[in-house]
């Protein structure tokens, strides 16, 4: 049950006692649960109480809770003289909010009992009422929770309505209670524009609100050259174009088709180190023209010289025309010669004494070849818990030994 259940639980208990502890005279409206408790704690157990008084006396009935068994007696010395103590019981007497006497009918000296029935049910405990004046209709009436009639005063402003335009752009709803058929509303209007190189400004017509402007496409003669990036020295002379919406006037040389050969002057410039080559005029070339070279094949086998001299191959010369190579066959490699490039050891990655290559470097290892190593670990002290196994090359057949009392070294950890 949640902490809010719990909560109307208890009030709805306490509200059940204070009426009864109010109706008793012992609370005043309003009272909380622990003056309620206070008041109960207060009553006194009277029980049965029976009283015999003559005529002429009278008993005061103490206060506290009594069973309904008791009797009063009136008794008289007379002889005979009885009859006319006689009592009377009454009820059941309906409680109205108005005060009530009760007395005995004629020919009874007195009352012996009144029976009041439970307050009716178009009475009601109005003590756990919150509502003001200001919220409760005007004209209209209510019951405090002091029991007063009060007249509420919140303005009826049945249907309160308004109609916002571009002028009126808001309304301030009245303080008060509203009938909820009122409206606030706008009249919409939809305008369709085509966008133009000036700036437009859409507004609607008098009395009105926009709820839809329609922008029709951009007219195909119109377009965003924003995103061009190109100069005067891109576009070919005598050609214009737009860049980022301004007209430019192309540079650009106009080549048309070039041609050129380039010649081999001779294997002894080759070995001065003389690059052959054409420089191709700036600007535009149509496609057509041609640089060209006098080509021939050669053919060659790689070998690795002891001294380490390289084979110069040279192209030949005719008719005063140096040729290029336009093809230099290389023969396999021959099967003994391999590549080293990809290998990364180092010396201490090596056993020693042991030799490999390595990036076409001859490597001599240094690793320490240690075979088989046998050690003994003796307790789990401190001092002796383990054992620094050698850097270098183990052969697979050493042993680390634990030694000594395993469960007396296990119980001092």
């Amino acid at each position: 049950m949640s902490v809010s259940t719990q909560i109307e639980r208890l009030q709805a208990d306490r509200n059940t006692i204070r009426t009864k502890l109010i109706e008793l005279g012992l609370v005043q409206t309003g009272a909380n649960l622990t003056a309620c408790a206070a008041a109960i704690e207060g009553v006194v157990k009277r029980g049965a109480v029976d009283v015999e008084i003559k005529e002429g006396t009278s008993y005061t009935i103490p206060a506290g809770y009594h069973n309904g068994s008791g009797v009063v007696k009136a008794i008289t010395d007379t002889a005979g003289e009885a009859e006319k103590y006689k009592t009377q019981a009454k009820g059941p007497i309906t409680p109205t909010k108005k005060q009530q006497s009760i007395t005995p009918d004629e020919g009874y000296y007195a009352l012996s009992a009144v029976t009041v029935d439970a307050i009716p049910a178009e009475y009601q405990d109005v003590s756990s009422v919150t509502a003001t004046k200001d919220d409760v209709l005007v004209g209209k009436i209510f019951v405090d929770s002091l029991g007063n009639i009060i007249t509420g005063e919140m303005s009826n402003n049945g249907a309160a309505g308004k109609t916002l335009d571009v002028t009126t752009i808001s309304y301030t709803i009245p303080k008060g209670y509203h009938s909820g058929t009122g409206k606030v509303n706008i009249v919409l209007e939809e305008k369709t524009v085509v966008p133009k190189k000036t700036v437009q400004t859409i507004t609607p017509a008098d009395g009105k609100v926009l709820s839809k402007v329609t922008v029709s496409a951009i007219p195909d003669e119109y377009i965003t050259t924003n995103d061009a990036d190109a100069v005067a020295a891109d576009i070919l002379a005598g050609k214009t174009a737009y860049v980022n919406g301004v007209k430019v006037t192309g540079e650009m040389l106009n080549n048309g088709a070039v041609n050129e050969k380039i010649s081999n002057p001779g294997s002894s410039q080759l070995l001065n180190g003389v690059t052959f080559s054409y420089a191709i005029p700036k600007g535009y070339h149509d496609g057509n023209g041609k640089v060209e070279v006098v080509a021939e094949t050669a053919r060659i086998t790689p070998v690795k010289d002891p001294d380490g001299n390289s084979t110069v191959l040279f192209p030949t010369t005719t008719n005063g025309v140096g040729a290029f190579f336009d093809k230099v066959v290389v023969e396999s490699i021959p099967p003994e010669y391999i590549t080293t490039d990809d290998a990364d050891a180092v010396a201490a990655n090596l056993l020693k004494d042991k030799t490999a290559y390595v990036d076409g470097v001859k490597v001599t290892g240094s690793m320490p070849n240690n075979g088989k190593v046998t050690a003994a670990i003796e307790g789990l002290t401190a001092a002796t818990s383990s054992y620094t196994i050698p850097a270098g090359y183990h052969n697979g057949s050493g042993t680390v030994s634990l030694t000594g009392d395993i469960e007396e070294a296990l119980a001092a950890i």
